[in-house]
């Protein structure tokens, strides 16, 4: 009955709630509650935060539970590892092509038709893309009842994520920690958010402003741990940051504000520690509309949509629509937006994968 409860919390309270039952410190709750808002445009108070905090922490890598792992060459190993594993099954895959429509017919799925105008025949179509921009951009609305048009548009997404990959010199040199000599910490999550109402402010100042001019910032340096990522001596450190508006108030736009924003995470860097400013040897910059337009994520959500109740489990993306299926017969939903949500799992492919083989 107490994982019951405990269970219930974590799905229906605040990160604040649940931490303000557990810990003292406010040092350690803000620890915790920065995976409540990973991903998650909201403060650690909002309710359903807690669910968050848990996304991130239930996984495992190498049998250890609850950690994270690193792929050796970068995110791209992965990719490219399933790419060799394809080829040897005889299948081809086509890239830089981009696919404009789902193509549909009686109801059912014939195929897809790509940007440069060609068609490819199918009976089956699996769709890696975020719910949203499958149904809103992909499926002419004709193929699509009203009432379920009017849930896409209600489908919340945005997570408030803006991305930079930075090249460097040197390690950080950190006050608290000093020395550019590799140590223990360079090689962990280092995450800039030290108390609660520092997580709380920087989400109060995105609604209102856009951003945070104290924004809160995860950096990794994976090339203390692989070091085939950079040449001797130099490292690269990307830097996740949370809290920043997927749609700016007041009429702005992130085409004029990315590089404002970049150097505040930059600055906010540097005040922890002084050297990264002037280690910087390149910079690539992704807002929220970058990551629309570069990776198809609608409002720049990393889950494809939000991890609230009302989208997970059996709502995951729509209820009655939760089991990779979706209102056109021989189309599938395998990504992100589709249940358990996101992360690097393989599990919504992995289940999508079951429900096909079903249906033959």
């Amino acid at each position: 009955m107490a994982s019951r409860r405990d269970a219930l919390d974590l799905f229906t309270k605040s990160a604040t709630s649940v931490l303000d039952a557990w810990f003292e410190s406010d040092h350690v709750k803000a620890a915790f509650a920065f995976d409540s808002i990973v991903g998650n445009y909201a403060a650690p108070s909002t309710p359903g935060s807690a669910y968050v905090l848990l996304h991130h922490v239930f996984g495992e890598a190498n049998g250890e539970k609850g950690a994270w792992g690193h792929a050796m060459g970068g995110m791209g190993a992965i990719t490219q590892a399933m790419l060799k594993e394809a080829e040897l099954l005889g299948i081809t895959i086509r890239t830089d092509t981009e696919v404009s429509k789902v193509l549909v017919k009686g109801g059912s799925t014939s195929g897809v038709q790509l940007s440069n105008g060609e068609t490819i025949t199918a009976k089956k179509v699996i769709a890696n893309v975020g719910p949203k921009l499958l149904y809103s951009q992909m499926i002419d609305e004709q193929h699509l009842e009203p009432e379920f048009r009017r849930r896409v548009r209600a489908f919340r997404v945005g997570s408030g994520t803006f991305r930079m990959n930075v090249a460097l010199s040197e390690l950080p040199d950190f006050t608290c920690k000093p020395g550019i000599h590799l140590q223990p910490h360079h090689q962990s999550g280092i995450v800039i958010g030290p108390t609660m109402n520092y997580l709380e402010q920087a989400y109060m100042d995105a609604i209102q402003h856009g951003w945070s001019t104290q924004p809160i910032v995860e950096m990794l340096i994976p090339s203390t741990i692989d070091p085939s990522l950079t040449p001797q001596g130099q490292h690269v450190a990307s830097l996740f940051c949370q809290q920043f508006a997927p749609e700016l108030p007041d009429g702005k736009s992130w085409d004029d504000c990315r590089e404002l924003a970049a150097q505040t995470i930059i600055d906010t860097v540097t005040r922890h520690a002084p050297n990264f400013h002037d280690s910087i040897i390149a910079q690539q910059i992704h807002s929220p509309l970058d990551l629309e337009r570069k990776f198809g994520l609608i409002g720049g959500d990393i889950f494809h949509g939000a991890l609230g109740l009302d989208q997970l489990w059996s709502n995951r993306p729509f209820m009655g629509f939760a089991d990779y299926r979706t209102p056109i017969r021989g189309l599938y939903l395998c990504g992100s937006g589709s249940h358990p949500g996101g992360g690097v799992t393989g599990i919504p492919g992995h289940n999508a994968a079951m429900e096909i083989l079903r249906d033959r």
